[in-house]
């Protein structure tokens, strides 16, 4: 879609943006201001800076003054060619949104200039963008004083000899260390009394995605302790908090894998969860509804409409930067299939959707549905029909998700309240969760 205006774009984005990731040629120190005005106080910044343009030094002492202090990073790209992109890539609540084009971060570029950019959503090429940016970073120059201090003295010098500008800058001199240094967004957190620490999350950075080294299946192990442990805590309390009916459909394997493994896991580890739904008695009677195939058997369980993870399911997750706790209809294999069917052809009758209206409103605050890869806030919807018109966005190739993101400072995610945490939101979910799936028994 066209965005010849972006200031107004970004500023709605920044506002509730959990990472963003800009790519610019040029960047001016009030237009810098107002990002950090408008941005929201936790969001993960990344921005990768060209000098090639005249981006002043004033802007790049702003961000060298947030470095380890925020959750920010920040390099200089240079090299013999032009640096000339203008990209902005925003992550809200797991959703990619980018804008490319011809705007540099400026007020001309925001607001004044006649420019074009243009906005993408599709998810595929989002990624493809962000992992461009970050091959860049590792060719990038970092904001250290010495490299500063090289470009002031030359940005200083050729303001005085216009013409000769652009040509001088490429002979501007720039350091990189030794060594690779990697920015920890999650230090300036403190994890003492947080139920997940530091390393839970840490295991979750972009990096390890695609990582299946002994190290990262290590990290990531670590975080799988930890919810094996939260289900030690709550698993024997559900019948008090009438959720008796989840259960874990494979004893062995109640959390999310935390390796790759052949023919099982086709996604990047982003992210870890703890499920329960259908237990594997229930589960099973499935099977029944598909012919054999000689001499076949299912090798890849995310692609076996009968397996667990193709059913609907109350989760707890976390990621780099949030913990989330879900009603959650998936999306492999056309997700939960069997109960899409239910919620759908019920939803067509005026008393279920009577009824469905009335729980999902009942939610409290910060509890939102997401469908197609948009949210909207439980309570914002006036009627039924609103709310069923909505649901029929469903994509059986996106998740369905009704629940709540929590930041890791978030005083439910403590040590102590975590664990009360969860089952306090599974016993609002259940409810939903248990008018909205298939009952074969039924």
């Amino acid at each position: 879609m066209i965005t010849p205006y972006l200031k107004s774009n970004l500023e709605d984005l920044l506002a509730v943006a959990e990472e963003i990731w800009f790519a610019i040629a040029l960047v001016k120190e009030d237009t810098y201001d107002f990002v950090q005005e408008a941005i929201n106080e936790n969001c993960i910044q990344h921005y990768l800076v060209g000098i090639d343009l005249p981006t002043n030094p004033i802007v790049l002492r702003k961000m060298q003054s947030k470095l380890k202090k925020d959750f920010f990073e920040s390099a200089i790209y240079k090299s013999e060619y032009n640096y000339h992109p203008k990209v902005y890539l925003f992550k809200v609540k797991d959703t990619y949104t980018a804008f490319v084009g011809s705007s540099n971060l400026t007020d001309g570029g925001l607001e004044d200039n006649v420019e074009l950019n243009y906005k993408i959503t599709n998810q595929e090429e989002c990624l493809s963008i962000l992992d461009w940016i970050c091959q860049l970073y590792k060719d990038a120059y970092p904001l250290s004083e010495e490299n500063i201090l090289s470009y002031e003295d030359q940005f200083n010098y050729i303001k005085q000899i216009e013409g000769e500008l652009k040509k001088r800058r490429k002979f501007i001199k720039l350091r990189k260390p030794t060594t690779i240094i990697t920015i920890n967004p999650l230090d300036s957190i403190d994890f003492s009394d947080r139920y997940f620490k530091k390393e839970h999350h840490w295991a979750f950075r972009r990096e390890l995605w695609a990582d299946s080294s002994t190290k990262a299946n290590i990290e990531r192990h670590e975080s799988q302790l930890k919810f094996l442990e939260l289900n030690e805590m709550i698993f024997s309390k559900f019948n008090k908090y009438g959720i008796e009916e989840l259960d874990h459909n494979v004893k062995n394997h109640i959390v999310s894998m935390s390796y790759h493994l052949e023919g099982a896991t086709t996604q990047n580890l982003g992210a870890m969860w703890l499920s329960y739904g259908k237990t594997q008695q229930e589960i099973k009677k499935y099977k029944k509804l598909f012919t054999k195939v000689p001499n076949k058997k299912y090798s890849d369980e995310e692609n076996d409409k009968t397996s667990f993870i193709n059913h609907a399911r109350l989760q707890i997750r976390i990621e780099l930067a949030s913990i989330g706790i879900w009603l959650l209809f998936g999306k492999n294999n056309d997700g939960s299939s069997f109960d899409r069917k239910n919620f759908f052809d019920k939803m067509k009758t005026q008393s279920y959707r009577d009824e469905f209206f009335k729980k999902i409103t009942s939610l409290p605050n910060k509890y939102w549905i997401r469908v197609d890869d948009i949210y909207k806030d439980c309570n914002s919807f006036k009627n039924p029909e609103e709310l069923h018109l909505f649901c029929k966005n469903d994509s059986p190739k996106k998740y369905f998700i009704i629940g709540r993101d929590y930041k890791i400072t978030d005083v439910e995610m403590s040590e102590d309240n975590l664990p009360k945490e969860t089952l306090k939101v599974f016993q609002l979910l259940y409810p939903l969760y248990d008018m909205m799936i298939d009952k074969l028994n039924n």
